[in-house]
C-alpha cells in the first residue's frame, strides 16, 4: 500500500484504489471489503478490510485527526457530524447537498465520540 498526501492509494493485484480522504463522509466494514462513502453521494467497495485502512489513515497526521474508527463497522468523518443522539443510538452525519444521513451507533461508542469531539 502507498500513500499520498490527503488520498490513500491502495493497491491489489493489477489494480490501484484511490481514496480522497476529503471527500469520505464514512467508510463501513463489508465482511473483509470496505465500502467508501463520499460526501457527494458516491460510494464504491474496496478489496480492504477496515483494518488495514484505518492503519494507513493513522500515518497520516491531519487524517487521523478527523477520520475516527467507531465500534467494528465504521470510520467517520468527523467533521461531518452535525447531531448525536444516543438515547436513539444514532450518529448523523451531513451530505455535501445538506441532506442528512444517520448511522446506527451503539451507546458506549457514541458517548466515547461525544467525549472525544468535546476535548477537540
Amino acid at each position: 500500500m502507498m500513500l499520498q498526501e490527503r488520498s490513500l492509494c491502495l493497491s491489489a493485484h493489477d489494480e490501484l484504489y484511490v481514496i480522497d480522504l476529503d471527500q469520505v463522509l464514512y467508510l463501513q466494514a463489508d465482511d473483509h471489503y470496505t465500502e467508501v462513502f463520499y460526501a457527494s453521494g458516491a460510494h464504491f467497495l474496496v478489496p480492504f478490510g477496515l483494518v488495514k485502512i484505518e492503519a494507513q489513515i493513522n500515518t497520516l497526521p491531519e487524517a487521523r485527526l478527523y477520520l475516527l474508527r467507531l465500534g467494528r463497522k465504521y470510520i467517520v468523518n468527523t467533521y461531518r457530524i452535525f447531531r448525536i443522539n444516543i438515547t436513539k443510538e444514532l450518529l448523523y452525519l451531513t451530505t455535501d447537498e445538506g441532506n442528512s444521513l444517520s448511522l446506527h451507533i451503539t451507546k458506549p461508542v457514541l458517548r466515547s465520540l461525544m467525549e472525544y469531539i468535546r476535548e477537540q
